[in-house]
C-alpha cells in the first residue's frame, strides 16, 4: 500500500467512489480510497436506486440532474453496466394543495432546464396502468426519471477511477486520522500509514466514528427504512413497457418496477432510530429485523391508488439503516474546525445525488471552491448546537414528514428552542411568532394575541396582513426588532485594516464609519455580503448572514496571518436590536448619551455609545428597511434593559414591535438584495448589481483579478411588480418574456407601503428590458409583471439618509 497521497477518501460507497473518480478525472491521479470491508458495504448495497430530478432546493435539483445524466457516461468509461433504466417519473396529486406544490416545483425547476408537464388522471393511468385514476386529481410527469442497480453503479465509478490511475484498498479499516502542523494528515490503517494532503470523510454509516478520529462531532443519526419487493404481478407482466418511477408524496410512498413486480418503499409515520451512539464496527452487508406493521397505514393508502398491491405476494423485505443529518440534506465541504478535511456525509438519496456530490467535493478540493452555491448542503450550516437531542428530534421529524409538501415560510418546531433571545418572554407576551436560524430564536411577526402560529398556505397565510401592518408602521412611525441572530466578528490588531483590505472587495471604512463590503471567492463570485464598522483604529466589527457564521469563520481562518490580527466570533455573546423608521432618531436620542443629528451621526456612522445606562453599546446608523435606522449591539444580559428603555421612549411616538418578515418585505420595496435568495456563490458582483460596493482601485484583494477580467454576465438582477391578485410570489417562480422562460424569482412578497406584489430575481442580460411585457408563473398561471429599474419606494434613498 502506498505511503503518500494527495487525497485519501475514507469509505467505499457510491459517494466515496464518486469523489475518487472525479478527482482522478480532473487529473489528480495520486489519490486512494480506503474501504473497511467490501465496496458498497453500509447503505449503498441495499438502496432502492431510484432516480428523479424534480426537487428543491436548486442545488439538489442541479446535482440530481448531474447524477442522472452521469450514469450512461460512467458505463462507457468503466465498461461496467450500471443497470440504468430510463422510465420517466410520475408524481401523484391527490389534493389541490399537492397540485399547487407541484406547480411551484415545476416552475422552480425551469431554471435548470428540467421540464415537466401535468397529466390528467386518465393520462397518468395510460402511462402507468396500475394506477386508479379515480384516486388522483392530476399528476406531474418528468422525462428524466428511472433507476439504477446500486452495487453495479458503485462498482462502475470504482472501475472508472482505477482506469484513471486512482487506487482502491479494500479490507483496510482506518484506525486514526492525525493532523500535522502543515495541515496535512496521517491516515493510520492496519496495513500502514498514508500521509495525505487532504482527507475526505465519505464513510456513510461510519461517518460519526471517522469524524471522532479527527476530533469533530458530526450531526448525524441513522434511521431504519423499509421497502419491499413483490412477487410477479400479472397486471405488470402483461405490459409491453416498463412502469415509470412513482412518487406518492401525500402518503409518503414511492414505487418502481422490479422485474415483473414492484419495489415499494415508505417513509413510515413513526421514525425508528438505529444505533444512536455509534455504528457497530462489524456491521456490513447485514439487514435489520423488519417490522412491516410500521408501513400499515402507508400500504393501505397505496393499495387505494395501486389496487394490484392488494393481492401481490412479498418476495423480500429490506429494512436497512440510512444516515440522516438534522434536515436530511448532505453535509459537504471543508469542516470549519479542521484544515484540509472534507466531509461528504449524510447523502440520504445516494444514487440520486452521489455522482453530483462527488463532483462538488472534488472541485472544492482542487479549485478551493465548489463551483456553485452549496450552502444548503455545506457542513458549516450547523454549529456545535446541532448535536444529540436536536439531531435526534430533527431526524425524527423530517423522516416522519419526509414526503410532505413544504410551505413558504414554514417553521419547524422540533428540537427547539436552542438559543432563545434574552427578551424572549417579552416578545412572546407581545404576540411574537418565532422563527429559527442557526440555533437562534427570533420573532418573524407579531400576532394580536400570544400563542398564535403560522397557517400554511401557498397563497396568503394568516401573517400576511399583520406583517404588512408592521411594514407600514416602520414607514410611518417606527419599528423595533430583535436583531441578535446575525454573525458578528471582532477583528482587531495592528494588521487588521490591511488584512480586511485584502480579503474584502470593498473600501475599508475609517474610524467612526461603516461600509458594505462584499467578500469574493478567488473565482470572482460572491462569498459574503458583510457590513464592516470601524469603532477605532485597528478595531472592527464585521457583520453578516447568521447562517453563514461558520462559513465566514472558515474563510477568515484560512487567510489569517501568523500575527497582527485577531478574529473573535462574538455571534453568541452579543445581542442585537434594530430601531427603524422616521421617529427612530428621536426615540434613540431619549435613551442614548450622544448627539444623533445628521451632522454628528450621519448615515453609515459607527460608534460605541452609552444607551439606557449601558456603556459601550455599538450603534450603527443603517437600516435594511430603507428608513432612518440604527442597529445596536450589546452584551446579552444588557439587552432587556435597553429593549425596555426604547419601548418606553417610543410609546408616544407610534413605536411598535416588528419581526424579520417585515424587514424582508420592506427591503423588497428598496430592491435591496438579501444573502441567500439574491446573493450567493452562484453570482458575480456585476450580475448581482454590487459593483458600486467594490473598490477596484485599492489594489489587490481576493477575487479582483477575476472581476477585472470582465467575464460576461450570465444573468442580471431584476425587480418586478407582479399582478398576483389574492395569490403570493414566494421565490422560485419562472419569469417569461414573449412566451419564453428568461429568468426566475429569488424572493417575493408584498410591498407594505406601495401596496403591490414585488419580486426580485434574475433574468438573461438580453431580457432586461424596461417597459417589456413580462409574466411571472404564479401557481401554474402566468401573471403580468413589470420590470422596475429603480426601487418602487424612495428610489433616491433620501429617507434612510435623512
Amino acid at each position: 500500500m502506498q505511503k503518500q497521497a494527495r487525497v485519501v477518501v475514507i469509505g467505499g460507497g457510491i459517494v466515496g467512489c464518486s469523489v475518487l473518480y472525479h478527482l482522478a478525472r480532473a487529473g489528480w491521479r495520486d489519490v486512494v480510497l480506503l474501504e473497511r470491508q467490501e465496496l458498497t458495504s453500509g447503505s449503498s448495497w441495499h438502496a432502492a436506486g431510484s432516480l428523479f430530478t424534480l426537487t428543491r432546493p436548486n442545488i439538489a435539483a442541479a446535482l440530481q440532474l448531474h447524477s442522472f445524466r452521469s450514469y450512461r457516461e460512467i458505463e462507457r468509461e468503466s465498461g461496467q453496466p450500471v443497470g440504468f433504466h430510463l422510465t420517466g417519473g410520475i408524481s401523484l396529486c391527490r389534493s389541490e394543495d399537492e397540485v399547487l406544490s407541484h406547480q411551484m416545483l415545476q416552475s422552480a425547476c425551469r431554471r435548470l432546464g428540467i421540464e415537466s408537464h401535468f397529466l390528467s388522471p386518465e393520462e397518468a393511468a395510460s402511462r402507468c396502468p396500475i394506477l386508479d385514476p379515480g384516486r388522483m386529481i392530476a399528476a406531474l410527469w418528468e422525462e428524466e426519471g428511472g433507476h439504477v442497480d446500486p452495487a453495479s453503479a458503485t462498482q462502475a465509478f470504482a472501475a472508472a477511477a482505477r482506469k484513471l490511475g486512482a487506487a482502491i484498498e479494500r479490507h483496510t479499516p482506518v484506525r486514526a486520522t492525525r493532523p500535522r502542523a502543515d495541515g496535512s494528515w496521517d491516515v493510520v490503517t492496519d496495513r500502514g500509514t498514508i500521509h495525505a494532503e487532504h482527507v475526505v470523510n465519505a464513510a456513510g454509516l461510519w461517518a460519526r466514528e471517522v469524524g471522532r478520529m479527527a476530533g469533530i462531532s458530526l450531526p448525524l443519526m441513522p434511521v431504519e427504512h423499509h421497502y419491499l419487493v413483490t412477487e410477479t404481478i400479472p397486471e405488470i407482466a402483461r405490459l409491453g413497457f416498463e412502469l415509470p418511477q412513482i412518487n406518492d408524496n401525500e402518503i409518503g410512498c414511492y414505487a418502481r418496477q422490479e422485474g415483473q413486480g414492484l419495489l415499494f418503499g415508505a417513509y413510515e409515520g413513526r421514525c425508528t432510530h438505529w444505533s444512536k451512539e455509534g455504528t457497530p464496527a462489524d456491521f456490513g452487508h447485514e439487514l435489520l429485523p423488519d417490522d412491516l406493521s410500521r408501513m400499515d397505514w402507508n400500504f393501505e393508502r397505496a393499495v387505494e391508488m395501486m389496487p394490484c398491491l392488494a393481492t401481490a405476494g412479498i418476495r423480500r423485505v429490506i429494512n436497512g439503516p440510512m444516515m440522516f443529518s438534522p434536515d436530511l440534506s448532505p453535509l459537504l465541504g471543508p469542516h470549519p474546525a479542521l484544515r484540509n478535511y472534507f466531509c461528504a456525509n449524510g447523502v440520504m438519496t445516494g444514487f440520486n445525488q452521489g455522482p453530483g456530490v462527488g463532483k462538488v467535493v472534488a472541485d472544492w478540493i482542487i479549485e478551493g471552491d465548489p463551483g456553485m452555491d452549496v450552502m444548503a448542503w455545506d457542513v458549516a450550516r450547523f454549529g456545535d448546537w446541532a448535536q444529540g437531542a436536536f439531531t435526534e428530534a430533527r431526524t425524527r421529524y423530517f423522516y416522519e414528514h419526509r414526503c410532505e409538501r413544504g410551505y413558504p415560510g414554514q417553521e419547524i418546531e422540533a428540537g427547539r428552542p436552542i438559543f432563545p433571545t434574552p427578551v424572549q418572554d417579552r416578545l412572546a407576551a407581545a404576540g411574537g411568532v418565532f422563527g429559527f436560524s442557526f440555533g437562534n430564536e427570533h420573532p418573524n411577526w407579531f400576532a394580536d394575541r400570544p400563542g398564535q402560529r403560522d397557517t400554511l398556505s401557498y397563497r396568503q397565510p394568516n401573517w400576511w396582513h399583520p406583517v404588512a401592518d408592521e411594514g407600514r408602521r416602520i414607514r410611518e412611525a417606527a419599528g423595533l426588532m430583535e436583531f441578535s441572530a446575525l454573525a458578528k466578528f471582532a477583528v482587531e490588531g495592528p494588521g487588521a485594516e490591511a488584512w480586511l483590505d485584502r480579503i474584502l472587495a470593498g473600501r475599508i471604512p475609517a474610524a467612526g464609519r461603516m461600509a458594505l463590503c462584499p467578500m469574493l471567492t478567488p473565482q470572482g463570485r460572491l462569498a459574503g455580503d458583510l457590513s464592516v464598522a470601524c469603532l477605532a483604529p485597528g478595531r472592527y466589527l464585521v457583520l453578516g448572514s447568521d447562517a453563514m457564521q461558520l462559513a465566514f469563520q472558515r474563510r477568515f481562518d484560512s487567510a489569517l496571518p501568523a500575527e497582527g490580527v485577531r478574529v473573535s466570533n462574538l455571534s453568541a455573546t452579543l445581542a442585537g436590536l434594530h430601531l427603524c423608521g422616521p421617529e427612530a432618531r428621536s426615540i434613540l436620542a431619549e435613551v442614548a448619551l450622544a448627539d444623533l443629528d445628521n451632522w454628528h451621526f450621519p448615515f453609515l456612522s459607527a460608534a460605541s455609545l452609552t444607551v439606557a445606562g449601558v456603556p459601550d453599546v455599538v450603534v450603527l446608523r443603517v437600516s435594511f428597511t430603507g428608513e432612518c435606522g440604527y442597529e445596536l449591539y450589546m452584551p446579552r444580559d444588557s439587552q432587556p434593559r435597553i429593549f425596555d428603555a426604547i419601548l418606553g421612549a417610543g410609546r408616544t411616538r407610534g413605536l411598535g414591535l416588528a419581526g424579520s418578515r417585515s424587514l424582508m418585505m420592506t427591503r423588497l420595496e428598496k430592491s435591496f438584495p438579501a444573502w441567500g435568495p439574491e446573493l450567493s456563490a452562484d453570482y458575480t458582483p456585476r450580475e448581482a448589481g454590487l459593483m458600486r460596493h467594490l473598490a477596484l482601485e485599492k489594489g489587490d484583494f481576493t477575487g479582483r483579478d477575476a472581476v477585472m477580467s470582465d467575464p460576461p454576465m450570465r444573468e442580471r438582477i431584476a425587480t418586478f411588480s407582479v399582478d398576483a391578485g389574492a395569490d403570493a410570489v414566494w421565490g422560485g417562480e419562472a419569469v417569461f418574456l414573449d412566451g419564453e422562460a428568461v429568468g426566475y424569482v429569488t424572493s417575493g412578497g408584498w410591498g407594505p407601503f406601495v401596496g403591490e406584489h414585488i419580486a426580485m430575481g434574475y433574468v438573461l442580460p438580453d431580457a432586461w428590458q424596461p417597459g417589456a411585457a413580462y409574466e411571472v408563473e404564479v401557481l401554474g398561471r402566468r401573471r403580468a409583471a413589470a420590470l422596475r429599474p429603480r426601487p418602487v419606494y424612495d428610489p433616491e434613498g433620501t429617507r434612510m439618509r435623512a
